[in-house]
């Protein structure tokens, strides 16, 4: 058996409430813990009253039983009697518990999560489980929680990837009124402790018994809040094992009894941002919140949104459910609307479970469909010339199809051949039967979605932060423009402030700005970071929250983002350059994977680039022998870059191309220059490659910090255009 033993925690005591649950307690009263989670958890807001110019919110009288018995309960649930859907045929919810609750009644046969097995004697496939029997999961989830100490208004956290235990933990979360805490298996054990404490968790879930061994080791000596702590994957009977509980509480399958149906104003997540500029702040997410969010997509579909979201609908789930994209867009959004999701087993994993799942949707972000882009183009340039010609072609007559000419009867016959041969192909990438796609997390290129409207998947692009729940603007099928991240969903209203502070005329550059019911109740436990992002809006009652980003939006509402607002600098001669555009347009080489431009208060720009080496090698006709180092010292695979640079960067103004060069190794999450949604951080590359950004000025004096860890990692230095 293994035990978390006392002497592990400092002023810490054992609790027996059950034979299994591994309970640690601090020494101090539970009443005024109690009253410590209800007073954190029903504050309406960091920033002042006056400030922001609103009312706040009326404090939960305590007095007040918000319990519901389960004969009450079924009997509100039924559909007929209670009209679960409304007059458009909606599922009808005010807060993400009742979202659950919902949908696993109306939409009870559905498959809802999917799952990779893989049985002796038979061929690999994911196993359903339905919207049914996940809602008697949550019941027996809320039976454990209740037994690990749980009340209303505690914190609940988990460091796990997506997994049908992570969102049955999640809506047992909401049906008690607690806040759920989603962390990331990728974060270091030092996020975890600062994350744990700074929400002062009381329970945690970790997904691997690895991971759950270092949490007990290296987290929970520094975490007197949390009182239990289970592990997801461990075998059943093992006492820290999720499923031992679970299996305890079977006879609660069925039973709702002590549940606390959570308010709209209610918080329902604290999602920590990834942090790419420093320390992650824990955003406050009201039910409100993330329901605005899914009703405004409804909206924003208009008639067609029954079309536009399916319940035979089934998307493969690799973005992560513990950033707001994954959870509203794709987890909530698709429960909302009877969806299925396939559990992706993770990114080495993509292609294989593709096929196996087969998605009519997919949310991803722009790293994903860039690289599927590369991989045909790649393909293309390669290939002979016969077969280049006719997959240009079928890309032509897509592009005429798919944006609406009117096909003539011999146009028509040559793209239904091309299409046999050559698109249908590029869809079964993505298993065969993908209707469309989203896109969010930062700008997709243009080319990239021209691509696949050519291909014949047509991708949403929208817009958003976790501090908006995410969503603020959304492309759909009625309303959508290439270029742009679409319009604004219902309720929500973007503003571009200037300088001056006041908001700009349609089509000029400066901050984009939003109020309306998706934006964040504040910063946990962060007052002075709250302030500095919201301020009174041009309604002069509601709050508007600063999103740090560049751009701009047309007269008709289309919004356009430009770049980063911190991200900006100035060169020594006065300049300001916005990074982003100028590392999309070189990023759209096929040869060039990532790359991170750097200039501030320095006469000119330079580039830290990761090359596509096989791409590169395949263009060239190099032997495969040839070792990265070895390409990297051939004059060719330089020219080639040049080349590049010089080619994608001829619309750019001459001061914002780079002038010099350097190969780095790849940005990976392991390496802390990724974060788990796959954004770079450019803060830890810059620090990484200190040395190599001074040589490259000819300079030696370490201005910018070294990590000594990148050493040895591959590069070209000081390569000049």
């Amino acid at each position: 058996m293994r035990i978390i033993r006392p002497h592990h925690f400092q002023n810490v005591k054992r609790l027996n409430i059950s034979k299994y649950s591994r309970h640690l307690s601090t020494q101090s009263s539970r009443s005024s813990d109690i009253q410590r989670l209800r007073d954190c958890h029903t504050r309406t807001s960091i920033i002042s009253p006056i400030t922001i110019g609103t009312s706040t919110r009326t404090q939960i009288d305590k007095d007040q039983s918000r319990v519901i018995k389960s004969k009450a309960y079924w009997k509100k649930a039924d559909i007929r009697d209670n009209k679960i859907f409304d007059e458009r045929n909606f599922l009808k919810f005010e807060t993400l518990h009742e979202l659950q609750v919902n949908a696993s009644i109306a939409f009870a046969e559905n498959n809802l999560f999917g799952t990779y097995v893989k049985k002796e004697g038979s061929d690999a496939a994911f196993e359903w489980i339905n919207f049914r029997n996940y809602g008697e999961l949550v019941n027996q989830c809320r039976a454990v929680l209740k037994n690990l100490g749980v009340q209303e208004f505690s914190k609940v956290g988990i460091i796990s990837n997506n997994c049908t235990e992570w969102a049955t933990i999640a809506s047992a979360t909401y049906s008690l009124n607690a806040t759920f805490v989603p962390m990331y298996e990728a974060q270091l054990p030092v996020d975890w402790t600062y994350i744990i404490n700074d929400a002062q968790c009381s329970v945690l879930f970790c997904a691997t018994q690895d991971i759950y061994d270092r949490t007990v080791t290296e987290v929970l000596p520094q975490c007197p809040s949390v009182v239990a702590i289970l592990c997801i994957n461990a075998e059943a009977g093992e006492p820290h094992s999720f499923q031992t509980h679970m299996d305890d509480a079977k006879d609660f399958k069925r039973k709702t009894d002590n549940l606390i149906s959570p308010n709209r104003e209610d918080l329902a997540n604290l999602i920590y941002t990834s942090g790419t500029t420093g320390k992650p702040k824990g955003v406050e997410l009201m039910h409100s919140n993330s329901v605005s969010n899914i009703v405004g997509v409804r909206e924003m579909a208009g008639e067609d949104i029954h079309d536009f979201i399916r319940q035979s609908d089934r998307s493969l789930a690799f973005l992560p459910w513990a950033h707001s994209y994954g959870m509203t867009c794709e987890l909530w959004v698709g429960m909302a609307h009877g969806m299925g999701l396939g559990v992706c087993r993770g990114v080495t994993s993509i292609l294989e479970d593709l096929q196996l799942v087969k998605p009519t949707v997919l949310y991803a972000v722009p790293t994903f469909y860039k690289q599927i882009y590369d991989g045909v183009y790649n393909i293309i340039e390669s290939a002979s010339p016969i077969k280049k010609s006719l997959m240009k072609k079928a890309l032509a007559s897509g592009r005429k199809k798919n944006r609406g000419d009117v096909l003539g009867f011999l146009e028509k016959m040559q793209y239904d051949v091309l299409d046999e041969i050559v698109l249908s192909k590029i869809r079964a990438r993505f298993g065969g039967k993908l209707r469309h796609g989203f896109v969010a997390g930062a700008v997709c290129p243009d080319r990239v979605i021209n691509f696949l409207d050519d291909v014949g998947i047509p991708i949403y692009e929208g817009y958003g932060l976790t501090e908006t729940s995410p969503i603020i603007t959304i492309n759909s099928p009625n309303d959508r423009k290439s270029g742009t991240v679409g319009k604004s969903i219902k309720g929500v209203n973007v503003v571009i402030i200037g300088d001056h502070g006041g908001p700009l005329l349609p089509g000029v550059e400066g901050e984009i700005c939003c109020y309306g019911p998706n934006v964040m109740r504040g910063y946990h436990n962060n007052p002075v970071a709250t302030d500095e992002v919201m301020s009174l809006a041009p309604d002069g009652k509601s709050r508007l929250f600063h999103t740090g980003d560049l751009g701009m939006e047309t007269v008709e509402g289309w919004v356009k983002v430009t770049g980063r607002l911190k991200e900006q600098y100035k060169l020594d001669n006065g300049k300001y350059v916005c990074p982003t555009p100028i590392e999309e347009a070189i990023g759209m080489s096929r040869f060039i994977v990532q790359i991170i431009l750097y200039g501030a208060n320095r006469p000119f720009n330079v580039a830290l680039i990761v090359p596509d080496f096989a791409a590169i090698r395949s263009e060239l006709v190099m032997d495969k022998s040839m070792s990265p180092d070895q390409m990297l010292s051939d004059a060719r695979v330089q020219a080639l870059i040049d080349n590049e640079i010089i080619e994608k960067t001829r619309k750019l103004k001459k001061f914002e191309i780079p002038q010099k060069w350097s190969i780095v190794a790849p940005f990976t999450a392991s390496n802390n220059m990724l974060t788990p949604k796959m954004s770079i951080r450019r803060h830890m590359v810059v620090k990484a490659y200190g040395d190599i950004i001074a040589h490259m000025y000819g300079d030696h004096d370490n201005s910018v910090p070294h990590d000594n860890t990148t050493d040895n990692l591959p590069r070209v230095e000081d390569r000049a255009l």
